[in-house]
C-alpha cells in the first residue's frame, strides 16, 4: 500500500508538470514569408559606431517618421532600417540581446535586408557582450526571398518598394558549440547594403517534449495501465 501511494504520488507531479508546460501560452513569433522569427529575440539595444550620424540620414520607416535609437534595428517587426550602410563611411552596428540566442541545429537566427540594391553584409557575434568573434561575410547570393514587399521612407523621401530577403545564418559557422548561446552581433556592409533586423528562428520549447518524454517510461512501469481489483 505505501509504495503503491508513493508512485502514485510520483506519478501526479509528473503529469502536473506535463500539465503546466501545456498550458503555458505560446511564444509569440513573426512570419516572413517561409521564415519564422522568435519576437523575444529582435533584439534590444542599438550601439552606433559613429554615435547615429550616419542612421540619422538613412533611416528606413513604413511611415514618415524617423523611428530613432535603438528602433532603427530593434523590435518585433520589419518596419524600420537603415539604408545604404557603407555608402558613406562604414558605421558599425551592435545589437544587444536580452534573451540569447542559442546555437541548436541548422540555422539559429537571419538577417533580413531589403532590397533596393543586392550587397553583401559582414556580421560577427558574441557570447558576453564584450569579445566578439571576427567578421564573416554574409553573402547576398545565398539570401532566399521571402515574397514580401514593402514599402518604405527613406529620410522622409519616397516612399520606396523593397522586396526583403533573408540570409540563414548558424552560429556553429562562428565557432560556437550546440548549445552555446550569443546575447549580441555586430553588423555592417559595404558597398550599400539596407538592413532591416537581425533576429532569432523561433524553435520548439524543450521543456514540454521533455516532460511528455517521461511518459512511455511510466506506461512501461505499469504506473499508466489499469489496476485490477483485488478478488477475494
Amino acid at each position: 500500500m505505501r509504495k503503491e501511494l508513493h508512485l502514485a504520488r510520483a506519478l501526479s507531479l509528473v503529469l502536473a508538470g506535463v500539465a503546466l508546460c501545456l498550458a503555458r501560452p505560446a511564444q509569440a513569433q513573426s512570419t516572413l514569408g517561409s521564415f519564422t522569427f522568435n519576437d523575444a529575440q529582435f533584439g534590444d539595444t542599438l550601439g552606433q559606431s559613429d554615435g547615429g550620424t550616419f542612421a540619422s540620414q538613412n533611416w528606413l520607416n513604413v511611415v514618415n517618421a524617423d523611428p530613432g535609437s535603438p528602433a532603427y534595428l530593434t523590435g518585433a517587426n520589419f518596419n524600420t532600417g537603415i539604408a545604404n550602410i557603407g555608402y558613406d563611411g562604414q558605421p558599425t552596428y551592435e545589437i544587444g540581446y536580452s534573451t540569447p540566442i542559442v546555437n541548436g541545429a541548422g540555422a539559429d537566427l537571419g538577417l533580413v535586408a531589403a532590397r533596393f540594391s543586392t550587397d553583401d553584409f559582414q556580421l560577427s557575434v558574441s557570447t558576453d557582450g564584450l569579445s566578439f568573434t571576427p567578421f564573416q561575410t554574409i553573402d547576398r547570393l545565398a539570401a532566399v526571398a521571402t515574397g514580401v514587399t514593402k514599402s518604405y521612407v527613406y529620410n522622409h523621401g519616397g516612399p520606396y518598394s523593397a522586396d526583403l530577403f533573408v540570409n540563414s545564418i548558424d552560429l556553429s559557422g562562428f565557432g560556437l558549440s550546440e548549445g552555446q548561446s550569443i546575447v549580441a552581433v555586430k553588423v555592417t556592409s559595404s558597398p550599400q547594403g539596407d538592413l532591416i533586423r537581425v533576429a532569432g528562428f523561433m524553435r520548439p520549447v524543450p521543456e514540454t517534449t521533455t516532460l511528455l518524454g517521461f511518459l512511455p517510461g511510466l506506461a512501461a512501469l505499469g504506473l499508466l495501465a489499469p489496476r485490477r481489483r483485488r478478488t477475494r
